[in-house]
């Protein structure tokens, strides 16, 4: 059996989860949570982009490709 150690950030948001008291409370923390990683991925990925010189163009031309595997003969 392998045993994981929580690092300090986990064992803050651990001691943070002692004052939920109801389903709500946690549903609440929960959306705080994903926004701030929605927020952070969305940072990523534009800093993605400009590192990589895709614009939107770019998406757009990628979406209505059709790349498909060519099977040949059976």
């Amino acid at each position: 059996m392998v045993t994981t150690q929580l690092n300090p950030a986990q064992l803050n948001v651990l001691s943070l989860m002692a004052y939920i008291d109801t389903e709500q409370e946690q549903q609440e923390l929960q959306d705080i949570l994903l926004q701030f990683y929605r927020k952070k991925t969305d940072s990523l990925l534009l800093q993605f982009q400009k590192e990589h010189d895709i614009t939107q163009d770019t998406l757009e031309e990628w979406a209505n490709q059709h790349e498909r595997t060519p099977y040949g003969n059976r």
